[in-house]
C-alpha cells in the first residue's frame, strides 16, 4: 500500500470518528503517518479558560515543566497568542515567534528543556473562540521539518481544519477553569510602580521581542525604549529577564482562579 493510499484510508477513519473520543488519536495516527515526528501534544486554547490538554506524548517526567506552563506561562507563548488572535494553518515556531525569542529567559526556561530542534502546529479555531492546537515536536533524533514535508501538511490542512471543525460541532469540550485572575495579574503586573509605557515595553520584554522590535511597536525610538527597560529592572528590582520572569510567575500558584 503506497503513501496515497495511506492517506485515503486514515481520511476515511478520522472522517468516521467524527464526535467520538478516538478522534484525536485517529488524527495524531493520520498525521504521524505523512510527517515524522518525536513528541506531539494536542490542547485547547480560549480567551478566557485555562488550557486544556486533550491528548500528549509526554512521559511522567516532563510533566512538571508542562504544569508549570499550564499554571500561566502559557500566557506569553507563540502559540497561545497566535492561536487567540484568530490565526489558523499548519505554522511553525520560527514563523510565529517574537525575533529575539530563541535569545529569551522565556524560550530558555519553558522550551529549550524540551530539546525540541523544529515545531510546528494545526491551530483551526473552533465554536465559541476556541482553538485546538496540535503541535508536533522533533528533537535531534530527526531533523527539522523540511519544505517537502511543510507543503505536504499545508496541503492536508484545508481537510483537516475542516474535520476539526466538524468534530468540535458533535463533540462536548471538557470543563475548563477561568483564568481571568492569572491573566490579568500578568498583563497588570508592575500596576502601581511601572509606568503605563513601562508596562507595555515589559509585555513585549518578557515575551521575547528585541529593543528594536518592541521600539517599532510602540512607536517610539529604541534609546527610549531602552531607557523603559533600565527603568523596569532598577523600579522592580531584578538584573535580567530571568529573574523578572520568575519574579512574575514564582507566586502564580497562588492565585485563585475565576
Amino acid at each position: 500500500m503506497n503513501s496515497e493510499h495511506y492517506l485515503i484510508h486514515g481520511l476515511a477513519d478520522l472522517i468516521m470518528s467524527i464526535g467520538q473520543d478516538a478522534f484525536i488519536d485517529k488524527l495524531v495516527y493520520l498525521l504521524r503517518s505523512n510527517a515524522s515526528f518525536d513528541d506531539y501534544v494536542v490542547l485547547i486554547y480560549h480567551p478566557d479558560y485555562k488550557p486544556v490538554v486533550l491528548s500528549s506524548s509526554f512521559a511522567n517526567d516532563e510533566w512538571a515543566l508542562w504544569e508549570r506552563y499550564l499554571n500561566g506561562a502559557y500566557l506569553l507563548s507563540p502559540f497561545y497568542d497566535f492561536c487567540t488572535k484568530g490565526g489558523e494553518g499548519f505554522v511553525s515556531l520560527a514563523d510565529i515567534a517574537p525575533d529575539d525569542f530563541y535569545s529569551s529567559a522565556y524560550f530558555k526556561e519553558y522550551f529549550e528543556s524540551s530539546h525540541l530542534v523544529d515545531e510546528v502546529g494545526l491551530v483551526v479555531q473552533a465554536n465559541d473562540h476556541a482553538s485546538y492546537l496540535l503541535s508536533l515536536g522533533r528533537t535531534k533524533a530527526l531533523s527539522t521539518f523540511n519544505t517537502r514535508v511543510s507543503q505536504k501538511l499545508q496541503a492536508l490542512f484545508p481537510v483537516l481544519n475542516s474535520l476539526v471543525k466538524m468534530h468540535d460541532n458533535y463533540h462536548e469540550l471538557p470543563k475548563r477553569a477561568s483564568h481571568r485572575n492569572i491573566k490579568d495579574y500578568v498583563l497588570n503586573f508592575g500596576e502601581g510602580i511601572l509606568t503605563p509605557r513601562e508596562k507595555e515595553v515589559m509585555q513585549f520584554l518578557i515575551r521575547g521581542y528585541s529593543s528594536k522590535e518592541s521600539a517599532r511597536s510602540l512607536q517610539i525610538s529604541y534609546e527610549t525604549e531602552r531607557v523603559h527597560r533600565k527603568n523596569i529592572y532598577a523600579k522592580l528590582a531584578v538584573n535580567s529577564q530571568k529573574e523578572l520572569l520568575g519574579k512574575i510567575f514564582d507566586d502564580i500558584v497562588n492565585i485563585p482562579h475565576s
